[in-house]
This record gives structure tokens, sequence and C-alpha cells, in this order.
């Protein structure tokens, strides 16, 4: 019993040292006007050590090692549905499988006619993984899509139904140390990620998922390395894996992309977290036949007290050519659209007061006059989808979509009834550079938000309001209402 006792004084503490430097870094999500946006964070979870026989001692502490890291069998990195939803609890070891629907109905008024076009659109998502045998595991995942539209008169609709089984993969993992999944997949990168059912609605299930290979390795406590390569792309809510990109389905400036194919993206991310309150990330892309690109970002948080506290934000990012896809082609007017020369910068300041967050955003484009849009930066795995990760991207503007220029953003958000409640306001002005006839120069949007959670069910309501004032092309308004139900 002696010999018991004085090996469990000499362990303990080693274990107890080695869990408080463990790195445990996870992807959790804050709600906002254009959905959820990822912030990776160190994760925390109780401390309740085992005083007992020193083989539990040491079981127990492996476990809540594991627990606490982003590469774990109880962290489920292709879950869809947790991603779409925001969450952030962990499962068990041994498997899973999640299940989810929404039902959205929007409306948008058409700038050009004053016209009004209403949408409803259901979706139910399944997915699930496989215990592992090995380190291995097994996982897919399917989408049913049923959309209806309606534009004027009650003769004048159309639908259509869609079903895509958009995961299949293999995924190997050894301890908390390395993870890597090829088959289609999900990404989750700040400029090719898989977020977005519908434009400008984050906040619902469906995905964009890739056919390729994500692998990552927690090289050092605080440092972990991504890296990925995709080959195809599955644009929701397709039910087909094609070579293309939204610039082939979403841009109507670009004259001559049609069809134009893609080998697609390819990326090398860093997320350096060496304490709770900084996380650097530093990735590298290659969009393939369309731009290259190196992104910066840099989050601190600063606590003043209980009550009070501060968030800083710095990003910037650099572009070049690629592949000729966008710069042998023309927009409205019959020059080239010349190579991609592309930098940008960004800062924000929030301060949080209790539950209470007000928050100034600025992002400025640059590059030379001769260059894509006069500096304009490429965006093909997010245009039209609003999911970059650009500070002033609203719902339904960003300036990476426009061209060269800057913005600012101001945003409030507030908490209420045990978090069951939020809102989120938000101004947003953009001026852009014009290069043709007929591109937007001046854009203002003005968005309103309110997420309710229901008690004790997995529920929620989200609804939304979004202005833009668009000299050029007119203006929107769109009001949405998300109902969603996790199982």
């Amino acid at each position: 019993m002696k010999e018991r006792s004085k090996l469990t004084r000499k362990v303990l503490p080693l274990l107890l040292l080695a869990y408080s430097n463990a790195y445990a870094t996870g992807t959790v999500y804050s709600d906002n006007e254009s959905g959820v946006q990822a912030d990776n964070i160190a994760t925390t979870s109780e401390n309740n050590y085992f005083e007992n026989d020193v083989s539990i001692l040491v079981n127990e502490e492996e476990i809540k090692e594991l627990k606490n890291s982003y590469i774990s069998p109880y962290n489920y990195l292709q879950d869809p549905i947790a991603l779409n939803m925001g969450l952030s609890e962990l499962a068990e070891s041994t498997g899973t499988f999640h299940l989810g629907t929404s039902v959205i109905a929007n409306m948008n008024r058409n700038p050009q006619n004053g016209q009004y076009t209403v949408y409803n659109t259901d979706i139910f998502q399944i997915w699930g993984q496989t215990n592992r045998y090995a380190g291995f595991a097994l996982g897919a995942g399917g989408t049913g899509v049923l959309f209806y539209k309606q534009t004027g008169e009650p003769t004048d609709a159309s639908s259509m139904s869609v079903f895509a089984l958009n995961q299949a993969y293999i995924d190997y993992q050894y301890r908390n140390k390395f993870n890597i999944t090829a088959g289609n997949i999900l990404l989750s990168t700040p400029w090719v990620n898989s977020f977005g059912s519908n434009p400008g609605a984050t906040y619902a299930m469906g995905n964009n998922t890739f056919q390729g290979a994500v692998f990552n390795i927690q090289a050092l406590p605080s440092l972990l390395i991504t890296g990925f390569n995709a080959w195809t792309y599955l644009q929701y809510p397709n039910n087909t894996f094609n070579q293309q990109t939204y610039y082939n389905t979403n841009d109507p400036n670009l004259f001559g992309v049609g069809n134009t194919p893609t080998n697609g993206p390819a990326g090398l991310g860093f997320i350096w977290n060496p304490v709770n309150s900084y996380t650097g990330q530093l990735w590298l892309y290659n969009f393939t036949d369309y731009a290259k690109m190196a992104y910066l970002e840099n989050s601190y948080h600063l606590t003043l007290n209980d009550l009070f506290s501060f968030d800083f934000g710095l990003q910037g990012f650099s572009q070049s050519s690629s592949g000729t896809a966008l710069t042998n082609q023309s927009t409205q007017s019959t020059a080239p659209q010349g190579l991609i020369a592309s930098n940008g910068l960004g800062s924000k300041i929030a301060l949080n007061i209790g539950k209470n967050t007000t928050s100034v955003s600025y992002n400025t484009i640059f590059g030379s006059n001769n260059s894509y849009l006069n500096g304009g930066m490429v965006t093909p795995y997010s245009y039209g989808m609003e999911t970059d990760p650009l500070y002033t991207t609203p719902a339904l503007t960003s300036l990476a979509e426009q061209g060269s220029g800057f913005a600012y953003t101001i945003r409030n958000s507030t908490s209420f009834m045990d978090n069951h409640l939020k809102y989120n306001l938000s101004m947003s002005q953009f001026y852009i550079n014009q290069v043709y006839a007929g591109q937007n120069s001046i854009i203002s949007e003005y968005d309103a938000s309110i997420l309710y959670r229901i008690p004790h069910t997995n529920m929620n309501i989200w609804n939304r309001l979004v202005y833009v004032d668009n000299p050029t092309s007119g203006n929107t308004l769109q009001p949405r209402v998300i109902f969603n139900w996790i199982y």
C-alpha cells in the first residue's frame, strides 16, 4: 500500500504537468448575421482526477487529454451537422451518427421591377461514422432537398428535388497526433470550406463537399498543421461532383468562363496557439487554374475583469495568377481581365460587456491598375456564398467578390435567457474601384437577425432581415426564416 502511494505521488504530478501543457484546439462557432463562423480556440473540460489505482489514474488522464485535443476519437471532424449548427460538444469514441432537418422560407425583392420571389427549401441530412479498428473508421452522409420557387403570379412556379451522397470517406487516426481523411469530405479552412447551404444562409443543413484528402498533424503542443488536396467539387444542391467552381455558376459578369474546368484547390495551414488568449494562422493556397494565395490572421483576447474584455484581429493576404481560367476572360468590356495581383489587409476590434459585443471592422483590397479587376481578389470556392473570412463580410455582400476598394462593418450582438436568445445587428459600407460600366461602386447593407434555441430541445429558429442599397443594380430586401431540428 505504501509502494502504491509513493508511485501515485510520483506519477500524478507528471500527469498533471503534461495535462496542463497539452494543446487543446477545437472548432467552436459564434453566431452572426451571416450564420456561423469558425474560430480555432482552446477547449476546456472538468479536472476531476481519480485518486485510486495508478492504472486507472493513467487511463483517465489519457482520456482527458484526448478529449481536450483537436485530433481525437471523441472529436468527429467530418460531422456536417455540427459544422452547420456550430456545435462543439464531444461524442463517444465508439462511433456516432447525426440527423438534421432545416426548413427555409425566404423572399427576395427584384431590384429591377420590384417583384417578389418566394422560396421554400426543405432539407434532410444524415451522417454517421463507425467505430475505429486499428485507427481506421468509415463515414458517410447524404442530403435530400426539396426546393420550391414562385415568382409573381401563382402559375409562375417551379420545384426541384435532389438527393446526393455527398460524403463517403475513410479516416485514419493515430492518437491525438495525426489524422487523415480521404474520399468525399468536408473542408473547413478559411478560403476553401464546406460552409453554406444557400447563398447568405449558412445557418442551415446542407454542405458543399469535395473529393480529396485532408490531414492534420499536432506537430507541437501549440502547433497544428493542416493540409488538403481536392480534385472535384459538389456545389450544393447538385448531386454530382465536377471540376467547376462558383465562377462557372454564380458570376454573370465573366464572359467565356462557361464550363471551363479546374483541377481543384490545395492548401497548407499552420495554426499556432501558444497561449489561450492568442491564435495565429498562416495558410498557403493554390486555386488551380485561378490564383495562388498566402493568408495570415491573428486573434488576441484581452480580459480586463469579469465584465469587460476586448478582442483584436488582424488579417492580410496576397494573390498571384495560377493559370488562365480567369485572365483569358473579359467582363462587361472587351478587354481581357489581366493577371491576378491582389493584396488585402483587415483589422477588427470588439468590446465585450457581459454578453453584449460591439465591434468595428475594416478591410481594404488593392493591386495594380492592369491586373484582374484592378487588384481584385479571386475566391472560386466562396463566391456568391459570403462564407469568406474577411472581417467586414455580412450576409449578402463581400468585398472579396466586388473587386478592389475598402469596406467597414459595425456590429452589435447580445445574448439573453441563458444564451437561448441572441440578436445581431450590423451595418456595412463598401466602396469599390470601378473597372467596367455597370460595376458596383458603393454598396450599403443592413442586417438584423434573431436566433432562438428552444429550451430542452434540439430545435432552433433563425430569423433574418437584410436590406442592400445598391445604386448601380437597385435595392434588395430579403426576409428569411429557418427552422432547424437536429437529433
